[in-house]
């Protein structure tokens, strides 16, 4: 896991040392005090506070402290979010990954590293947190013989979305990073390496350059690849679907940070989030191995033959074409076209149409770099020191 977001709630209190670190200065104030505009309010926050303490050279969540009405509304409470990033709390760096064996270690170090700008809070407190965002990821060292760049072009020919209109992708820095997004998901694939020796303002990964670099310099990484996956859950209401699925419990049971440690939590969340990726009918298309066209036709017609059904030579035909379109120009780009010549009542025909053209290439394999990464997401190696002393001897 990488970024996360907690919220404390009551019943379990913080103490704050010096409220004159927070923008505006905090005040803690009575429901007597509040103002009849106030009382009535139905916002979901009176008041928000940023923390500006002074600059320390280690890192330290992002704190904000939200004053609201408690659900009777009849009292004043306040609610402390935290926003950092796990393993650069516990390492410094996001290169090597937190394991679910490091909870003790994480809560430990939230716990010293606002301690130390005048923030008191209990290790019972962070363990049962709320989590309302949280991004689950994973690094993945490249062989020479595979190129981020050739991953990134076959992952662009995807669509992540059930509908067409609400992904957008961003696609730059040469083809390093991609950002595939909806309303309620994120996906983003870069160069760890890379996008560490970028200067900070375009960096994917905002943090301490210097610390990343030196690992980069320790272990000879600027001649290497590293594929960074990142699934994004920034809402409550997701996160707590995906979560609460893989863990068997019923939708509305809140999900802490101490359930983000349960075993094998996190590569169940990333390899499902993954295969729903690549094992949509027209995604299977696009990321197939490069085949001569000759060769593929052959493959489709051989199939349709074999299943002797009625019009097997059309729909061999059809698979080839919209194989051919997807591969060369991505299943959204196919998509967009067919709604922009046929009403949307064509949507679905053309999604059985390329279901039929996915079971019709089955036994055709992915791209190598596509083939690749499945079987190291499958494999969940934890990049720590050692393994990158092995690796990259």
């Amino acid at each position: 896991m990488d970024t996360v977001i907690l919220k404390i709630h009551r019943p379990y209190k913080f103490k704050i040392a010096n409220i004159s670190y927070f923008l505006p200065e905090l005040r803690k104030r009575e429901f007597s005090e509040l103002t009849p505009t106030e009382k009535k309010s139905t916002r979901m926050y009176l008041r928000s506070f940023r923390f500006e303490p002074p600059f320390q050279d280690a890192y330290l969540p992002k704190i904000d402290v939200y004053e609201a009405l408690n659900e009777e509304r009849t009292e004043v409470i306040y609610t402390l979010q935290a926003a950092f990033s796990v393993p650069k709390l516990l390492f410094g760096i996001s290169v090597e990954e937190v394991s679910e064996d490091d909870r003790e270690l994480v809560v430990a170090a939230f716990r010293k590293a606002l301690r130390n700008a005048g923030i008191e809070i209990g290790e019972d407190a962070i363990k049962n947190a709320r989590v309302s965002t949280a991004h689950f990821c994973k690094n993945v060292l490249l062989p020479r013989e595979i190129r981020m760049q050739e991953i990134i072009a076959d992952l662009k020919r995807v669509d992540i979305s059930k509908a067409v209109d609400i992904t957008e992708m961003e696609y730059k820095h040469g083809g390093q990073v991609l950002h595939a997004y909806s309303k309620t998901v994120s996906r983003v694939f870069y160069d760890k390496v890379l996008d560490a020796t970028r200067t900070k303002g375009k960096r994917k990964d905002k943090g301490r350059m210097e610390l990343e670099r030196a690992l980069i310099d320790r272990y000879g990484l600027g001649r290497r690849e590293i594929f960074r996956y990142e699934y994004r859950l920034p809402k409550n209401q997701t996160l707590k679907s995906v979560v609460n699925t893989v863990l068997g419990r019923d939708y509305p049971t809140p999900v802490l940070f101490k359930d983000l440690f349960t075993p094998n939590l996190c590569k169940t969340v990333l390899l499902k989030s993954w295969r729903d990726l690549i094992q949509r009918p027209e995604n299977q298309l696009s990321l197939l191995a490069p085949k001569d066209d000759h060769a593929l036709l052959l493959h489709l017609m051989a199939g349709a033959h074999k299943r002797s059904a009625a019009h097997s030579m059309n729909r061999a035909l059809i698979s080839y074409g919209l194989t051919l379109a997807v591969r060369e120009y991505g299943a959204k780009e196919v998509r967009r076209a067919v709604s922009a010549i046929w009403n949307t009542d064509h949507g679905e025909r053309l999604t059985k149409k390329l279901k039929e053209a996915a079971e019709m290439v089955e036994g055709l394999p992915y791209s190598n770099a596509i083939a690749f990464l499945e079987g190291e997401l499958e494999r969940y190696q934890r990049i720590t020191p050692d393994f990158l002393e092995a690796a990259t001897v």
